[in-house]
């Protein structure tokens, strides 16, 4: 009679993965939310300009034939404003991924449940710009960092000589997309038979479904995008393994070389643009493609200035939380709530100015579209103090932090818990 086989044994159950709680507001640095705030400044002014309609546009996308004030305007915001704070937005964002994956590893959170996080975050973001692309703005830029934190969640573990090579070849290959998107749209705009395609499509501006339909296309270009932001992204990932902005007064002498390099070169890589866009100087196509992609490549350097910038400010003046003066501590509120406030920019800018909407923008100017940004990144101000005051998150981030972690976030702490 043979013996019965024994069972095999159970494997126990895996040990489950320890929660990480999100940082409470009173203990999140300084630095890096103050320059988000900022830097939806800078977003606002950078986008204002396409939200107008019925107008003939030159180099950079920016109206011609405008006043003497437009053209100052649109020179001043090449030199400072375009290509220059959306890829400091990009820095923080890939600051924030690296922030993540240290307190998880410091946590013992496995690697693979930390990946998943991760791709979670970056997958939830491309959905929410994909949305915001459908339903109002086609320069969505939700979407772009997306499909970048995508490809970053490869190269989070990576050496930094590997970031600095990817990054840089990422660099050099969106100066030359943009290069050529300009010359392309220089080009385009001389020819009777594109012109009259763009008659169409200005036409189905004025429909709520035929804009909807134009705007999916640019779904189609958030990949092209993650080109340019990827490498801020990791860039990011560097400075976070580091502190650097959460702890900016131990690396000083870094900040500076940011500061002053990145400013200096940006300020000069920009120069051309400025007085293409301004109207002082009129490129050939050939020409506008090495602008722009001087333009374009001289604008990561500027972003990274101006992150290091606030910084190297946070740093000199010893700023903590509990120092924050008022425009200090509306700043980081904007900062905090970063997505709810960019989104309420798209409805502040869409459904007044749209062609399909309220049709404004068919009559604002350049100098007066920049004034109004100024105005609808004021308005979220305004929101963002108020959310700060009652201790709650901004609706879109208590969304986006629900569907990527299956269940609903605390609110932070009052910022005078601190």
């Amino acid at each position: 009679m043979s013996t019965p086989t024994p069972p095999a044994p159970v494997p126990p159950p895996p040990a489950p993965v320890p929660a990480v709680a999100p940082v409470a507001l009173a203990e999140r640095a300084v630095a890096p939310d103050v320059a988000r705030g900022l830097a939806l400044l800078g977003i606002a002014i950078a986008n204002s300009v396409l939200h107008l309609w019925g107008v003939q546009v030159g180099a950079g996308s920016r109206p011609v034939d405008g006043s003497t004030v437009d053209r100052v305007v649109n020179g001043v915001v090449a030199l400072f404003v375009d290509r220059r704070t959306m890829p400091m937005f990009a820095l923080l964002y890939g600051y924030g991924i690296g922030v993540v994956v240290r307190r998880r590893a410091a946590a013992w959170v496995p690697w693979p449940a930390c990946r998943a996080d991760l791709l979670r975050r970056a997958g939830w973001l491309v959905a929410f710009g994909v949305v915001h692309i459908l339903l109002l703005f086609a320069g969505d830029i939700l979407a772009i960092y997306g499909v970048a934190g995508l490809v970053a969640v490869a190269f989070v573990r990576a050496p930094g000589r590997r970031l600095a090579v990817v990054g840089g070849i990422a660099l050099a290959l969106s100066g030359v997309l943009m290069g050529a998107m300009q010359a392309l749209a220089a080009w385009t705009s001389t020819q009777p038979e594109v012109m009259g395609q763009g008659d169409v499509m200005a036409a189905a501006e004025h429909s709520v479904l035929g804009a909807m339909l134009l705007r999916s296309f640019s779904v189609l270009i958030a990949p092209f995008g993650a080109v340019a932001a990827l490498p801020l992204v990791l860039l990011g990932l560097w400075f976070a393994r580091r502190a650097v902005l959460e702890d900016p007064a131990a690396h000083l002498p870094l900040l500076r070389r940011w500061v002053v390099g990145g400013l200096t070169a940006s300020v000069l890589g920009g120069l051309p643009m400025a007085l293409a866009v301004a109207e002082v100087w009129t490129p050939t196509t050939g020409q506008l493609f090495g602008v722009a992609a001087l333009h374009e490549v001289s604008g990561t350097a500027g972003g990274v200035a101006f992150a290091a910038l606030v910084a190297w400010v946070v740093a000199a003046r010893r700023v903590t939380v509990a120092t924050l003066g008022p425009v200090g501590g509306a700043l980081r509120a904007v900062g905090v709530r970063s997505l709810t406030c960019y989104l309420l920019q798209s409805v502040l800018f869409v459904l007044p100015l749209a062609a399909w909407a309220g049709g404004l923008g068919e009559h604002l100017s350049s100098a007066q579209v920049v004034a109004w940004a100024v105005g609808v990144w004021l308005v979220t101000v305004a929101v963002a103090v108020a959310l700060d005051r009652a201790g709650r998150r901004g609706p879109a981030e208590a969304l986006y932090r629900r569907l990527v972690y299956r269940r609903p976030a605390p609110a932070p702490a009052p910022a005078t818990a601190a």
